[in-house]
């Protein structure tokens, strides 16, 4: 299909309805029950490590002699001093899950962490922050070993779990709650590698009740354009890490390309009660809220996303969640171009973005959708966008340039866009000018300008395959696309 390549690269970085109904509420039961877990873990974890022994206290007034028992008798100056202390005490005592307690206060430090520990918001008021430094460093964790030089990331944390060599692991799961992580790289930045929080070599990561903001360069400048800058990430499938995260009830905001993505085969994530915030409408890059790709899954559950909008010329769209994966002829010399099956997408609002939920797994050849099933599931989300074409001319804040044509491009916006395999849609609520259908389905692949457009669009780069669409709504009225 005519710029296949380019729609790619722009977008990175039901049997019955009673059965379409009964996968969307298994997927809903099963990601409160992750977000349950989270916190269960947290609160084990803590209780666990409750000795004085396997407490560590950071504040910003910390000394070495100090008691170690609280805030006002802390030992470290530095998240980082208390990490590589509480790692220490952890090789000695395997058992043993320290907790660090970080009081009130900001560390200008990047944190490196490779054993299971517990970081929390120390008793009491005011924010804990962690922010980039003035002069930040690459990583040189085993996470890395086999990255090439324009590969190795630069983060505010990172967590790794690989042994020598790279190799993914298991065991390393580390519990974030109430801690903003901060980037605030210079707004002009040009760097495809940097990460809030990034998680690989088999590690877990349990973030509860966090931010994690300013990551990258500022979206709404030309140096946005760069490809970098995602506030969560969890593997990567260029370079074979794996990464696990599970976020609950935290804020995502003021990324450059992607709020959270899970990457790569083997990895996996679960978004809860999360809110995720783009920059709103931008001509540089084309964000992304969620990103499930290239072979990991996930589910993404009663979360809030929104502001995901590109009003550039660069043939590409912005997409609320995107869940990309197959196409390895095309896809950037990814090595790994898996598929995304069983990604669960329930009960989500989303607002304001060019595409509310994009499910994209297509071939090796990248011009048709995936031969084998993906059963993806978008069900029950309400999906809004006031972004529309009046008269057939395109509002300061719609697509203008998502959907490559034989001629050009022209705007791509829907609630839920489909390049599947027996993927499922149903019982989605969307409205909005700008998701109001243009042009026929006849029309492809040429429809003309200024867009094309549907509430719920199972045709437009490459046919679904057998998808199951039922029970949708749009303004209020049922819509079958």
């Amino acid at each position: 299909m005519p710029g296949s390549l380019q729609r790619i690269r722009g977008l990175f970085r039901l049997r019955s309805r009673a059965s379409g109904a009964r996968s969307a509420a298994r997927l809903a039961a099963a990601a409160g029950a992750a977000a349950v877990t989270s916190a269960a873990l947290l609160a084990s974890a803590a209780s666990a490590s409750a000795s004085t022994d396997t407490q560590f206290w950071v504040a910003t007034a910390g000394t070495v002699t100090a008691a170690n028992t609280s805030c006002a008798t802390a030992r470290y100056a530095a998240v980082q001093s208390a990490v590589t202390a509480a790692e220490a005490f952890e090789t000695a005592h395997p058992s043993a899950r320290p907790v660090i307690n970080l009081c009130p206060g900001t560390y200008q430090e990047q944190v490196t962490i490779t054993k299971s520990l517990v970081i929390t918001h120390a008793p009491g008021r005011g924010r804990v922050v962690i922010e980039l430094p003035a002069t930040p460093v690459v990583s040189t964790t085993n996470c890395q070993a086999k990255d090439t030089s324009s590969q190795i990331p630069q983060s505010v944390v990172e967590i790794c779990g690989a042994a020598a060599g790279g190799a993914n692991t298991h065991g390393v799961a580390v519990a974030i709650s109430r801690v903003t992580v901060q980037g605030d790289w210079p707004a002009d930045v040009c760097n495809d590698n940097l990460y809030g929080i990034l998680v690989e070599g088999g590690a877990s990561l349990f973030l509860t009740g966090s931010t994690v903001e300013h990551v990258g360069a500022d979206p709404l400048t030309q140096a946005g354009g760069c490809q970098g800058g995602v506030d969560v990430d969890a593997g990567s499938s260029y370079t074979g890490q794996i990464g696990h995260a599970l976020l609950s009830k935290d804020t995502i905001e003021t990324y450059q390309k992607n709020g959270v993505v899970i990457d790569g085969s083997g990895s996996t994530g679960n978004v809860a009660r999360t809110t995720v915030t783009g920059s709103g409408a931008t001509p540089y890059i084309a964000q992304n809220g969620v990103q499930i790709s290239t072979g990991a899954t996930g589910s993404v559950a009663v979360s809030v996303i929104s502001g995901n909008n590109y009003t550039g010329k660069g043939e590409a769209t912005s997409s609320g969640i995107l869940v990309y994966g197959g196409g390895a002829s095309c896809s950037g010399g990814d090595p790994q171009s898996g598929l995304v099956r069983n990604a669960g997408l329930v009960g989500n609002r989303l607002v304001n973005n060019d595409v509310g939920i994009a499910l994209f797994d297509v071939n090796t050849k990248c011009d048709k959708s995936a031969p084998t099933p993906t059963r993806d599931v978008a069900c029950f989300n309400t999906i809004s966008n006031s972004h529309g074409y009046p008269d057939g001319v395109p509002s300061a804040d719609a697509n203008i340039s998502g959907l490559i044509t034989t001629s050009g491009s022209v705007g791509d916006q829907a609630g839920v866009s489909d390049t599947g395999n027996r993927d499922v849609i149903c019982a989605n609520k969307i409205s909005g000018a700008g998701y109001s259908p243009l042009d026929r389905a006849g029309s492809l692949p040429n429809p003309p300008a200024p867009a094309w457009v549907r509430p719920v669009d199972v045709f437009s780069f490459a046919a679904a395959i057998h998808p199951r669409v039922t029970g949708n709504r749009y303004d209020g009225r049922p819509y079958n696309p």
